[in-house]
């Protein structure tokens, strides 16, 4: 407390200018040391060249972080040089007040605004956490003796984004929101994601193409998920007996509104909550946003701490390219190559 006294009675000292650049400068030296102290695993520390465990200190960064020397191949290396944060020419504060942002699931424009960065570093910012954390979502495998609640919602497509820049052409009028479909029902102007709970509580959600389920495509986003001998329980959707027939599962029929399927219901219902936050997803990037829900699922507790350790463990998998120009899915309903 006596600290927080000090430092205290020192910005009541200061004009409102230098109380400002002060709190700056403390929030950034929070967040660093918040950061180090997260990430403070000196003795995993390996060679990125040949893998050594044997490294000595060396030095020290322009920005004072510690650098490493191995002893076998005599490569010098950073303790972050080859992951997420380690690359990025972004500073170490400004991720963490990221992550903070991330974690909330704010909208891109309020992360800009509060971490100080244009709106286009903050997109990219969301897909290079996106990308790192699907390798951390818990595998989802029924086999025998599992019991599992499947069910399937329906979203209407978009194509939200900013087309004046990309050769990407508009297959529809653009739609505002709130407005009606053309046909009423389930059809074919909405995406199918595939969705199930397993009694150990783990789930997968899944987009699987377009309109009203098919055995077909049940069987495709299935397959791997749910094995011989598991016990699937989902509604009248007439794809669910073929398909579990053809993977081995005992299907069990359930009406929708029964409680023996609130599982499910409840992940649909917080899956609504979660994308209703972002006022629209468009379809070619729902998928990495299914994972960021689950991601959230599967780490209620310490988020921020789990999210930095996990970027933390290994380089980003993607670059900024991977990211441009994608192709919305099922573009042959429209006459348009997928």
């Amino acid at each position: 407390m006596r600290l927080a006294d000090e430092v205290r009675n020192r910005l009541k000292g200061m004009n409102p200018i230098e109380r400002e650049n002060a709190v700056r400068e403390l929030r950034e030296v929070v967040y660093e040391d918040a950061y180090e102290t997260i990430t403070d695993h000196d003795d995993a520390l390996a060679c990125p060249l040949c893998g050594s465990i044997g490294i000595v200190k060396k030095g020290r960064n322009p920005n004072g972080s510690q650098r490493w020397q191995c002893r076998d191949c005599k490569r010098t290396f950073s303790q972050m040089r080859d992951t997420l944060i380690g690359r990025s020419k972004l500073p170490v504060a400004k991720w963490m007040m990221y992550v903070e942002c991330f974690v909330d699931c704010l909208a891109l424009r309020e992360c800009a605004a509060r971490c100080g960065v244009s709106l286009r570093t903050a997109w990219l910012m969301r897909r290079r956490l996106l990308k790192c954390l699907e390798r951390y979502l818990p595998k989802f495998a029924a086999g025998a003796g599992v019991s599992v609640q499947l069910d399937e919602t329906y979203l209407r497509e978009s194509f939200k984004g900013n087309h004046r820049k990309g050769k990407f052409v508009l297959p529809r009028p653009a739609r505002h929101r709130g407005d009606s479909l053309h046909k009423r029902g389930l059809s074919r102007e909405q995406i199918c994601v595939m969705t199930g709970v397993a009694d150990s509580g783990t789930a997968f959600a899944v987009l699987s193409g377009r309109g009203v389920i098919s055995k077909r495509r049940a069987i495709e986003s299935l397959a791997g998920r749910i094995g011989r001998g598991a016990h699937v329980m989902a509604d009248e959707a007439a794809a669910y007996p073929g398909a579990m027939e053809m993977l081995g599962a005992v299907f069990e029929r359930v009406d929708a509104r029964s409680h023996r399927v609130n599982r499910i219901n409840t992940l649909h219902s917080n899956l609504a909550g979660f994308l209703a936050g972002f006022r629209g997803v468009s379809t070619k990037h729902l998928q990495s946003y299914l994972t960021w829900f689950l991601w959230r699922r599967s780490f209620r507790d310490d988020r921020n701490d789990s999210i930095i350790r996990q970027v933390d463990a290994q380089p980003c998998p993607g670059v900024t390219r991977d990211w441009n120009g994608v192709t919305p899915p099922y573009m042959e309903y429209w006459g348009m190559a997928a």
